[in-house]
């Protein structure tokens, strides 16, 4: 069983090397804030179709073909960045970028769950690629080398997906989709939309956010890292905790964290509450996938439709950012703090 988390850990690795960048290259391309939203827009709503039609068919027709197909893909396109030269090619590189990294997620968290694999600690290993990619693409810097190593690690993820992933044969005999599934989860659904709306209307611009209170792009990459490495922490050692405490804790606690990034003068003030931030998406993500994959007969369509969501939350929370981000930064913080409260009381009341 270590297959799946060689492939969590490769696969967040090389996301999040380029991930943490892009608004860099679309700003050095001449993008201001708003066009900066709209490209993360883009990747994010790619995520969204691939998402949930790809977790669908993974409960049809099995898990292993589609994450064999996802890093494949992944590979190729994030090769591909190289010849993102101007803000035109960088559009059309990051929407086929959200197409590839979307077809395997949902169906590498249902192996997992039915191999009756700790998803805790997997969820855990995801965070660990995505802390130290982090750090990595800080220390490299130059961002051809990372679409070259980004490329590899997908291509070395697909390697061990074609070999070590055992077959899995699901078939259920119902409609290719259905609203139950979306009736059902409605709670945890809209409460994690609202909260990654905001969120997402802070990462679209958090790295020039960073850049504004004086970080380089080394501490960008350490501030990125603080965050995940806390997750990597974090998240074992809540699986035992109740999903519904679980997403509870962690709209509030991303309540409060996104009211401190607004009050922040400068980059070391952020430094501290990356580990808030840490535990608040620990409990929200883990709660949220503990209760779907619980209460789903179709895990893989519902982490394939929770998934979309949260890039329809990248999508709408990007274009937010961008809009709001007229107005300055701390806008965007405590817009993001309005959306999350809003989506505490629609989960609890």
């Amino acid at each position: 069983m270590l297959t799946p988390y060689i492939i969590q850990f490769a696969s967040n690795f090389a996301v999040v090397s380029i991930l943490i960048f892009i608004p860099l290259i679309a700003q050095s391309y001449g993008a201001n804030s708003s066009t900066v939203g709209i490209l993360v827009a883009t990747y994010q709503g790619m995520i969204f179709l691939s998402s949930a039609l790809f977790g669908r068919w993974s409960d049809l027709k099995g898990r292993k073909q589609f994450v064999v197909l996802g890093l494949f893909l992944a590979s190729l396109v994030f090769f591909a960045h190289h010849f993102a030269t101007n803000i035109y090619s960088l559009f059309f590189v990051r929407g086929l970028a959200g197409l590839a990294v979307g077809i395997f997620p949902a169906a590498i968290i249902a192996y997992v769950y039915e191999k009756n694999s700790k998803l805790g600690l997997f969820t855990a290993i995801g965070a660990l690629g995505w802390g130290i990619g982090s750090v990595f693409a800080g220390v490299v810097g130059a961002y051809q080398t990372l679409f070259t190593y980004s490329a590899l690690l997908f291509f070395g993820a697909f390697l061990f997906a074609l070999v070590f992933l055992k077959q899995t044969k699901r078939h259920i005999d119902q409609p290719f989709f259905s609203w139950h599934i979306i009736k059902r989860n409605w709670r945890v659904y809209l409460s994690f939309f609202l909260r990654h709306s905001g969120a997402f209307g802070i990462w679209a611009i958090f790295p020039l956010f960073l850049a504004h209170l004086g970080a380089n792009k080394l501490w960008i990459g350490i501030i990125y890292s603080l965050n995940a490495f806390g997750q990597f922490i974090f998240m074992p050692h809540l699986e035992r905790v109740h999903s519904n405490r679980l997403i509870k804790w962690g709209l509030y606690a991303s309540t409060a964290t996104f009211i401190i990034f607004g009050l922040c003068r400068n980059f070391w003030q952020i430094l501290p509450f990356q580990i808030l931030l840490a535990f608040s998406w620990s409990c929200l993500y883990l709660g949220s996938l503990k209760y779907l994959l619980e209460h789903n007969e179709e895990k893989s369509t519902a982490i394939g439709v929770f998934n979309s969501i949260s890039s329809l939350a990248g999508i709408i929370g990007s274009l937010l950012g961008g809009l709001v981000g007229i107005l300055g930064y701390p806008a965007v913080m405590f817009t993001a703090a309005l959306f999350t409260i809003a989506g505490a009381f629609i989960f609890r009341f």
